[in-house]
C-alpha cells in the first residue's frame, strides 16, 4: 500500500512602509540688505516589500507487509491390534462293530479384536513477519 500526500502552503505577507521627512533651512544673510532664504524639503520614501514563502510538503507513506506462516503439522498414529482366536474342535468318532460310523465334529471359534487408535496433531504457526517502511520527503 502507498498513501501520497501533499501539502502545499503558501504565505504572501505585504509590508508598505511610507517615510515622510521634512526639512526646512533657512539661511539669513546679513550684508547691505536683508536676505531670508528658506529651503522647505519634503523626502517621501515608501518600501513595498512582498514576502512569498511556500511549502510544498510531499508525504509519501509505503507499507510493505511480509507475512511468513510456518505451519508444522505432527501426524502420529498409533495402531494397536490385539487379535485373540480361540479354536475348540472336538472330535467324537464312534465306531460299531455293524461299521456304522458317527462322527461328531464341534467346532468352537472365538474371535476378540481390539482396535486402539491413537492420533496426535501438533499445529505450530508462526504468523506474521511485518515490514514496514515510512518514507518522508519534505520540501
Amino acid at each position: 500500500r502507498t498513501y501520497v500526500r501533499t501539502y502545499v502552503r503558501t504565505y504572501v505577507r505585504t509590508y508598505v512602509r511610507t517615510y515622510v521627512r521634512t526639512y526646512v533651512r533657512t539661511y539669513v544673510r546679513r550684508r547691505r540688505t536683508s536676505y531670508v532664504r528658506t529651503y522647505v524639503r519634503t523626502y517621501v520614501r515608501t518600501y513595498v516589500r512582498t514576502y512569498v514563502r511556500t511549502y510544498v510538503r510531499t508525504y509519501v507513506r509505503t507499507y510493505v507487509r511480509t507475512y511468513v506462516r510456518t505451519y508444522v503439522r505432527t501426524y502420529v498414529r498409533t495402531y494397536v491390534r490385539t487379535y485373540v482366536r480361540t479354536y475348540v474342535r472336538t472330535y467324537v468318532r464312534t465306531y460299531v462293530r455293524t461299521y456304522v460310523r458317527t462322527y461328531v465334529r464341534t467346532y468352537v471359534r472365538t474371535y476378540v479384536r481390539t482396535y486402539v487408535r491413537t492420533y496426535v496433531r501438533t499445529y505450530v504457526v508462526v504468523l506474521l513477519l511485518r515490514t514496514t517502511i515510512l518514507l518522508y520527503i519534505l520540501i
